[in-house]
């Protein structure tokens, strides 16, 4: 995959090295149980929480645009995976333990956002970094 100049200055200024592997936590698109189950009412719940709001707000979208398709939320845009409960919690563990990830947790590959859940991501100012990275990067 050809990457322009400003591109790979970018990835360079955020510390990705170009050979490194752009999938999170050894995350095969075949295994659906990776992600958390969407629903109307898992939806209702992540709108309580403010960073998805913000993000929502930032793209220009209302909560009526975004659905639940059983294994990620389709925002129009892009689709959007959370990583399921256990790879969450450990990478809540890595996170207690260690200051800062070496390899991005947060990745976008056609389209498809692939994330730990919200609450996760709020409680790090490095995955919020690697969230808007990616969107601004792949997304927008």
């Amino acid at each position: 995959m050809a990457i322009t100049s400003k591109q790979f200055e970018q990835l360079t200024e955020m510390g990705i090295d170009l050979w490194q592997s752009r999938t999170p936590c050894c995350i095969n698109d075949t295994e659906q149980s990776n992600y958390l189950t969407q629903s109307q009412s898992s939806l209702a719940n992540l709108t309580k929480q403010k960073l998805f709001s913000d993000i929502l707000l930032s793209l220009n979208l209302t909560l009526g645009e975004v659905k639940a398709q059983g294994d990620h939320l389709d925002l129009g845009l892009f689709n959007w995976y959370f990583l399921d409960k256990e790879l969450n919690e450990e990478l809540d563990e890595e996170l207690k333990h260690e200051s800062a990830p070496d390899k991005p947790l947060i990745s976008c590959i056609e389209s498809k956002l692939i994330s730990p859940c919200i609450e996760t991501i709020a409680q790090s100012a490095k995955l919020k970094q690697q969230l808007w990275h990616t969107i601004a990067n792949n997304l927008l």
